[in-house]
């Protein structure tokens, strides 16, 4: 029987397994990813597709459902140093706006890749199992 929330869960193994490919700046590895090119400093934004499928995951579940922003906010989780938020104490809410952040947060920043490269995502993935 496939989980509730198999289209994002499916992705811990291959994140543990090459999760720095995800999303990165620089050549791609590959021809299965998106390649942006940044004009300001010349740096590409290297996506994969495997990258873009869960983000579409995370979205297509999750987007219209929770109102993310003010479920941090309410739980104090300010976004500055989501980094330190204990994920293993989190509520289902909590882990889901999380994850919906750091899916937003690829359009302004790097958070998303930070999160790839600290291990951070693959936490939030696995908390969110906990619910599957």
């Amino acid at each position: 029987m496939q989980s509730k929330y198999g289209k994002i869960l499916k992705h811990i193994p291959k994140l543990e397994d090459h999760g720095h490919l995800y999303m990165y700046y620089g050549d791609p590895y590959s021809e299965e990813c998106y390649v942006y090119d940044d004009e300001k400093d010349g740096k590409n934004l290297i996506v994969s597709y495997e990258c873009d499928n869960l983000c579409k995951a995370i979205a297509d579940e999750f987007q219209y459902d929770y109102k993310w922003l003010d479920i941090l906010e309410n739980n104090q989780i300010n976004l500055e140093n989501i980094f330190d938020v204990d994920v293993e104490t989190q509520d289902f809410d909590a882990i889901v706006s999380l994850l919906l952040y750091l899916d937003e947060s690829i359009i302004f920043e790097d958070k998303f890749i930070d999160a790839l490269n600290n291990g951070y995502l693959i936490r939030l993935l696995k908390r969110l199992k906990y619910w599957k």
